[in-house]
């Protein structure tokens, strides 16, 4: 696959393994979201964590090609600063409860605030005030999750609040989250629950611009939920982990380097401590990425799968820097790749969401999102 810029070639980055991402799958992927959101319906790319690790600011300026992309998602401040120092000027709603010593930096950066408490708006009003300027507000409905939100039976205090302090606050929109994506007789009670809240707040005369309570695993299993908007994260960068439907592409590989190859003989003791006892003889490859970089351990101890000369090779061994995988009978030589899930170069695949799967039930997400700085990022087409 062809690179971009010469500046994202590997021998100028310098990194022991890198994170390629296709910016082309992170766009069709985009745009078979809104077909399937259909018109009136918005998308709202979720960039928390830097996209799962991917780069939220990337993604940010791709999905920031496309008009009816009216609003980003975050989930801490600082994360929507990153975005608005990158030059990004969609709305950007932080979901996560806020504490009060960020409010004036967020109203100052034009960013949207979650009120997911009674006494939010008092403390948000008034930060704006002293910049002499409206503060953008999401209010969030506890349907049934209980983490952040407002709970039904706190709605009229809420609108009392909202009354008292709506001169200096704009809101944007209401939300709440399902506690359950799979779960239909839940969702269809939260959803009832969401719903009499609307109800209750328009009665009252809030007026509510935008209104979103489905996420990506709750969009996949029941559409019908999905309202004025939908809240995507990992679609935007990979399939569902159980019945893919194909019609989304993985957009990231991790890949790392074979820096040693050994011939070893059944009964040789591998790794700190002789951790493992070879069964058989095999050819061992050290590989220039472990713990450190943002293996996953239990995958090593599952002797989980990697590719490796366009083989599925099996994982010995993990430190903090390096790994070491049984590469018998494939060829592989010092200098040649490992891909620890993706696409290898010739375009073997090894899906991040099998992968994940065998360690704890994660979603493959749970894997980008481990990755450490040190490894590269390198964006193509």
């Amino acid at each position: 696959m062809k690179q971009k810029e010469k500046k994202q070639t590997m021998n100028e980055l310098l990194y022991n393994s890198y994170l390629q991402v296709d910016l082309g799958v992170l766009r069709k992927n985009a745009e078979q979201i809104l077909s399937e959101l259909g018109q009136g319906v918005q998308l709202i790319p979720v960039l928390k964590d830097d996209l799962y690790g991917l780069g939220a600011v990337p993604a940010a300026k791709i999905y920031s090609e496309y008009p009816e992309i009216r609003c980003f998602a975050v989930s801490q401040v600082q994360e929507g600063l990153a975005l608005r120092e990158a030059g990004i000027d969609r709305e950007i709603l932080v979901m996560g409860n806020s504490p009060a010593f960020q409010a004036e930096a967020a109203i100052a950066a034009d960013l949207t605030l979650t009120c997911g408490r009674l006494g939010f708006l008092k403390e948000y009003s008034e930060a704006a005030g002293k910049l002499g300027t409206k503060a953008k507000v999401q209010l969030k409905i506890d349907a049934g999750l209980h983490r952040i939100g407002v709970e039904p039976c706190e709605l009229p205090a809420w609108i009392e609040e909202y009354r008292v302090c709506k001169e200096g606050l704009s809101l944007t929109g209401v939300y709440s989250h399902f506690s359950d994506a799979e779960n239909f007789p839940l969702d269809e009670k939260q959803y009832g629950v969401f719903q009499n809240a609307l109800s209750e707040l328009e009665a009252a005369g809030v007026e509510i611009p935008i209104r979103h309570m489905a996420a990506t695993a709750s969009f996949e299993s029941f559409p019908q939920f999905k309202l004025d908007g939908v809240r995507c994260g990992r679609r935007l960068i990979m399939d569902r982990p159980t019945e893919p439907d194909g019609k989304i592409r993985e957009a990231a590989s991790w890949r790392s380097y074979i820096t040693n190859v050994k011939e070893r003989k059944k009964g040789d003791l591998i790794g700190y401590g002789g951790r493992l006892r070879l069964e058989k003889d095999c050819t061992v490859a050290t590989v220039c990425a472990g713990y450190g970089d943002g293996l996953n351990q239990d995958l090593v101890r599952i002797g989980g799968p990697v590719l490796a000369g366009g083989k599925r090779c099996r994982l010995l061994v993990c430190c903090m820097d390096q790994c070491q995988v049984d590469v018998t009978g494939t060829g592989c030589r010092v200098g040649d790749e490992v891909t620890f899930f993706g696409y290898d170069r010739e375009g073997i695949f090894l899906s991040s969401q099998e992968v994940a799967a065998m360690v704890n039930g994660d979603e493959g997400c749970g894997l980008t999102t481990a990755l450490s700085a040190r490894v590269g990022r390198i964006y193509t087409e």
